[in-house]
């Protein structure tokens, strides 16, 4: 069975939430777009964003192989990106709705 990390994407500081959502959905969209091999490594996102001493926070759910290059592609398109705990794993089971959306591939 694969297990997953968490990897958590902050907002820049006073960004709006619809702001971020479409940052997100655009960096999402070219992905999968330019990468699908990558794109295919993410599992699930967080149905709400979460406060991050005042930014905004959507978490994913991804393979581990994918944490250094996702963290990299990130943060060259001016997301923030907390620590990725690489040692904590979640099965599939514990990423579920409706705290979880799963991805479609």
């Amino acid at each position: 069975m694969k297990e997953y990390i968490l990897v958590t994407v902050c907002s820049k500081k006073e960004e709006s939430e619809n702001t971020f959502s479409q940052r997100l959905s655009l960096f999402w969209t070219q992905m999968l777009r330019q990468n699908l091999e990558e794109f295919e490594k993410v599992y699930a996102e967080c149905s709400e964003f979460e406060n991050h001493a005042g930014l905004l926070g959507r978490k994913y759910a991804i393979l581990p192989e994918l944490a250094s290059p996702l963290k990299t592609k990130l943060l060259n398109e001016g997301f923030d990106v907390l620590d990725i705990e690489i040692d904590d794993f979640y099965s599939p089971y514990e990423i579920t709705a409706p705290d979880w959306m799963q991805i479609e591939h």
